[in-house]
């Protein structure tokens, strides 16, 4: 019986199960490197995409949009709407601002910023104002001012068209957004 270890092949000095392990052990890293390259292709976006949202209310599953088609006027309420990836339901982040895709204004509070129950969302021109800073937290969308929550009005109606307001946070599902990203070439 002859011993593996002693057996070399022709004209190599390594014994054929140390060379064996060595061309084992590089097809391994190279397809250890290759899975990771593909696999950071398949996660990450492309270097030149933006990232935006749709902010996706958890009682109703429809997305946080500008009214009329996405309005580019300063004062167009803030509503509820079947999900379609439409520019008036994209938002991104500058800042602590968030601002819509299709008009470049910010989601603001009616009234200059009321603080009270029910003020209704609006876009406006951004401005950096408290009433336009926003932070997101635990499904969330807290306004700095107020300190108060995006909500769905009428309770949390499940109807396209609802509009979104300020309300004291209750922990109701129609207070809660799901922040849903989209990357799109810049």
């Amino acid at each position: 019986m002859r011993n593996v270890r002693n057996v070399a092949i022709a004209g190599h000095p390594r014994p054929a199960f140390t060379l064996g392990c060595a061309i084992l052990r590089f097809h391994r890293t190279v397809f250890a490197a290759l899975t990771a390259i593909g696999l950071t292709a398949l996660v990450a976006p492309p270097a030149s995409a933006a990232t935006y949202y749709n902010l996706i209310n958890f009682k109703s599953g429809k997305c946080m949009s500008v009214e009329g088609g996405g309005s580019t006027s300063n004062g167009a309420n803030i509503i509820q709407w079947s999900c379609n990836d439409g520019g008036e339901q994209l938002w991104y982040w500058s800042g602590s601002a968030l601002k819509n895709r299709k008009s470049g204004k910010c989601l603001s509070v009616a009234g200059g910023g009321s603080t009270a129950n029910g003020a209704e969302l609006i876009q406006w021109t951004c401005n950096g104002e408290s009433e336009q800073s926003w932070d997101s937290s635990g499904g969330y969308l807290f306004n700095a001012k107020s300190g108060k929550v995006a909500s769905v009005s009428g309770g949390g109606s499940t109807s396209n068209g609802a509009k979104v307001v300020q309300w004291s946070a209750n922990g109701g599902s129609e207070q809660g957004w799901e922040f849903d990203a989209r990357f799109i070439d810049a």
